[in-house]
């Protein structure tokens, strides 16, 4: 992803085109894009030139003689319709900079990249990994991230999913966790980071962190999130903050307990009285089929319980004698509803 945004944002209008058509186009190259076309008049015409082109080539998708001659095109031109509106639709309204990302970003690219280590893991799987001063981070179901300590700085790039970081302390060397728009910097502490579609998740356990636009001015000691206004924001421990990326709003809020930020280390999900909504929604991350509740009247029940990772089938059975549900499975999701029964 950092070669293809280095391409967007430093070659031509080619670059864009292949990226459209892609499959794996990513939210920030559809931000690069975005950005770029609105910022750079001479870019935004050849740009929209070419697409006014390819909307006349597509007209002949269902044309035989045309398929004939390019067979190869039949299938980029049906995905470049969906990925163009996700480019130059998803980010519309948004006024996010995306030369902020970039700040935090293009440092980390070039030709060799041999110093980035980038970590992954799969639907229902964690891993932990060690870093050479000691830093330990846990990286949650469906996450990715890339590491890089080169630099001055010791930098993490969090690229989807959750992480829990155990940072060791160097006065000398800050430990920054990019989020896109925004980054978390510390010295020495332990938090989580959940990052959400549209949503950056900040949890901390012990110590404290600053949260701030990657560009931002740390020199001096920022107030805390609680306050209004603009800056970067110190978060304290027992304090989780949240920014809403479209509304570009920071709030914080104090949880009775910090258990479910750092209990999912050992594979459990703690839920004390949490709407079944935002249960069916944590339980997600963890499952390769698809929770859905079907019944909107089920959507508030109040839900409190503690569920193994690994055992997602279990924990819907169990809700399911508790709460008045029903619950559906079918190959490809799983359906929660009223229950339909009576007590007579």
């Amino acid at each position: 992803m950092l070669k293809n945004l280095q391409e967007i944002m430093g070659g031509d209008v080619a670059h864009a085109l292949v990226r459209l058509w892609s499959d794996e186009l990513s939210e920030a190259e559809a931000m690069a894009i975005h950005s770029r076309r609105r910022s750079d008049p001479k870019y935004r015409e050849e740009l929209d030139e070419l697409l006014a082109a390819y909307d006349g080539v597509a007209r002949f998708a269902g044309d035989r003689r045309m398929e004939a001659i390019a067979t190869d095109y039949g299938r980029l031109l049906q995905q470049r319709r969906r990925n163009r509106r996700v480019a130059l639709g998803l980010v519309a309204g948004m006024l996010v900079a995306v030369g902020a990302v970039l700040a935090l970003v293009w440092p980390w690219r070039g030709p060799d990249e041999s110093h980035l280590h980038k970590y992954f893991t799969r639907i229902g799987e964690q891993q932990t990994i060690e870093l050479t001063d000691g830093s330990v981070i846990t990286l949650n179901t469906g996450g990715q991230l890339v590491v890089d300590y080169s630099g001055p700085e010791r930098r993490v790039l969090l690229e989807r999913g959750e992480a829990y970081f155990e940072v060791a302390e160097d006065p000398d060397r800050p430990f920054r966790v990019g989020l896109g728009t925004h980054a978390v910097t510390v010295l020495g502490t332990a938090f989580n980071v959940l990052m959400d579609p549209g949503r950056y998740q900040v949890a901390v356990i012990e110590g404290a962190v600053t949260f701030h636009e990657v560009t931002a001015d740390l020199s001096a000691l920022p107030p805390p999130v609680t306050m209004r206004g603009p800056g970067p924001r110190r978060v304290e421990a027992g304090w989780v903050a949240e920014f809403d990326v479209s509304r570009n709003e920071l709030t914080a809020f104090q949880p009775e307990s910090m258990d479910r930020y750092r209990d999912w280390r050992s594979g459990l999900l703690s839920f004390s009285y949490e709407p079944l909504s935002q249960v069916v929604r944590e339980l997600n991350r963890y499952s390769r089929r698809k929770i859905l509740i079907e019944d909107a009247s089920v959507m508030d029940l109040s839900v409190y319980t503690v569920v193994r990772v690994t055992e997602i089938d279990g924990a819907l059975q169990s809700l399911e004698q508790v709460l008045p549900i029903e619950v559906t499975r079918y190959y490809d999701r799983i359906v929660i509803s009223a229950s339909t029964g009576n007590d007579s």
